[in-house]
């Protein structure tokens, strides 16, 4: 199979030929037909994620599934599937025996089997989530990471009905959040340094498009503020300034890999009684959610689509921030 393969840091990722994998116990092959990029794909470039070289990256991929290991039981060969970044815990812990694998201290990923840029990928079965009929590749990639992130973001902030959402930051997880969260039912707003971004936002579903400028807890609060902030953006000064924006009781989820986040004002979480909590993929039912949504046309991914052979080109792309939703990779 031929694969891109990182085999040092900070370097373009070399095409190599690579033997064919074979399906263990419980696992499976799948033919890559898309992978998305996000930029986690750049922190695993710089050396940010604790991966073993050399690494096939790609951790947004489906395809189809062309060979089943012993013992597979809910997969098929020719089924459509895509593989989520956790794929099964030890089983046996605490976590997975209350159906939490995520948080198993022994999760097996893209990192220990190898990613989806390639033409084959092996993975486990239990990693694997149908997608539904007539959902096109390219879009279904994108809820492996951006729409199950953002969705299991929302989940984690509990919003009431009647609350208002405000989505900071609108790139590959935001624009997925605005859409999800207006597709619940909840009034969002949009808060984003970008101007034509924020004009953007209605036709995602948002009430409302905030550009920000030195204070963004005084923007949000200036437009009415929000209950739930669902912060997608990589800045921790950002994530930070924007507290001060939540209501009485407010929920600030953040979803972004950003650096040290510091709170100087504690006067809005202590007499606002609100809270910062950290999210990422959590249940599967929220990645199944998304899925069916999607399906249904309540939510589409706004994709920029690139052959498998330009990478490199689309990993600068993504590392200077010159993708404006998300980029996908698909093979010919």
């Amino acid at each position: 199979m031929r694969a891109a393969v990182i085999t040092r840091l900070n370097a373009p990722w070399e095409f190599q030929d690579l033997p064919d994998p074979a399906p263990g116990p419980a696992q499976v092959v799948v033919r890559i037909h898309a992978c998305g990029m996000c930029f986690s794909d750049v922190l695993v470039h710089r050396g940010h994620w604790p991966v073993q070289l050399p690494i096939v990256p790609g951790h947004e991929p489906v395809g189809e599934v062309v060979a089943l290991g012993p013992g597979v039981t809910t997969l098929r060969v020719g089924d459509r599937v895509g593989v989520a970044w956790m794929q099964r815990g030890e089983g046996r812990c605490v976590h997975c025996q209350s159906w939490h694998p995520t948080a198993c201290a022994h999760t097996q990923t893209w990192m220990d089997l190898g990613g989806g840029y390639s033409d084959l990928m092996l993975a486990w079965e239990s990693g694997c989530t149908l997608l539904p009929d007539g959902l096109d590749y390219a879009d279904a990639a994108v809820a492996f990471c951006a729409g199950f992130t953002s969705m299991s973001g929302l989940r984690n902030a509990d919003p009431k009905p009647g609350e208002r959402v405000c989505v900071l930051g609108v790139g590959g997880l935001g624009h997925m959040a605005v859409q999800l969260a207006a597709a619940n039912g909840l009034e969002t707003v949009v808060l984003t340094t970008s101007p034509d971004k924020a004009e953007y936002a209605r036709e995602l579903g948002a009430s409302e498009g905030i550009v920000v400028t030195d204070d963004p807890g005084q923007a949000l609060t200036d437009a009415g503020g929000a209950d739930v902030i669902l912060a997608t953006t990589t800045s921790a000064d950002l994530v930070a300034r924007v507290v001060s924006g939540l209501r009485y009781g407010g929920r600030l989820v953040t979803m972004g890999v950003t650096g040290p986040l510091r709170i100087e004002d504690m006067t809005t979480l202590l007499f606002k009684q609100c809270s910062i909590k950290g999210s990422t993929h959590n249940n599967r039912a929220d990645l199944v959610e998304v899925l069916d949504l999607m399906a249904a046309g309540k939510v589409t991914p706004r994709v920029e689509r690139y052959p498998f052979g330009e990478i490199n080109e689309v990993l600068k792309r993504v590392e200077a921030g010159q993708v404006r939703y998300r980029a996908v990779l698909q093979h010919d």
